[in-house]
């Protein structure tokens, strides 16, 4: 059976450029999000009404990553930049009780389908840096929000990530990361990625 390893974190954490390292370096397939083809995601950050289209449409499109990889991979492991278990945590925080309820018979039906990763590597940023982030990656959208925003969202995901996860997962603070191969933060992440390919064989 194809096991996932996403990588879980705060918007600018890194989790996409960890995603292409690792996928390259240890020759594993890779899950990237999609997110730029959400048509509700610009209209969700103006404030529009659009939370319930916003929130399942993220969904679905994960769901139709996962399965399209699940079913073409052609080793035992994925490596991923999102897990579907952070769709569950947005949706609790943004939607309400009746939007919410739909969203779960939506979301059971899916990981009945295609299950929750293997483990989650959590990367954490101080606020600081990821103001920074955010700047340098230089999407409208999100140099325009109040970085509040996005430091009360990365609390309650790490709450439960460290909580309520379904998924195992390790928690790294990347303040001070660098996709250099002597990095001492890298070889970390590294020797973690491996120790649980190792142990999920």
């Amino acid at each position: 059976m194809v096991k996932i390893i996403s990588f879980e974190g705060c918007v600018g954490a890194g989790k996409t450029s960890l995603t292409n390292y690792f996928s390259y370096e240890l020759k594993c397939e890779k899950i990237l999000e999609a997110y730029e083809i959400n048509p509700f995601l610009e209209e969700f950050y103006a404030k529009s009404d659009v939370i319930l289209e916003t929130e399942l449409t993220f969904l679905l499109i994960h769901y139709s990553q996962l399965k399209k990889a699940l079913k073409e991979c052609k080793g035992n492991f994925i490596l991923s930049d999102f897990s579907i278990e952070k769709d569950l945590v947005y949706a609790k925080l943004n939607l309400d009780k009746r939007e919410l309820e739909i969203f779960e018979d939506v979301y059971n039906y899916i990981i009945s389908k295609v299950g929750i990763p293997y483990a989650v590597i959590y990367i954490d940023l101080s606020l600081n840096i990821l103001k920074r982030r955010i700047f340098q990656r230089g999407r409208p959208y999100e140099i325009n929000a109040d970085p509040g925003y996005f430091k009360k969202y990365n609390d309650k995901v790490k709450e439960y990530f460290r909580e309520y996860a379904h998924s195992k997962v390790f928690f790294f603070n990347v303040d001070d990361l660098e996709l250099d191969p002597d990095s001492i933060k890298l070889k970390q992440i590294r020797e973690k990625i491996m120790e649980l390919i190792k142990n999920g064989l």
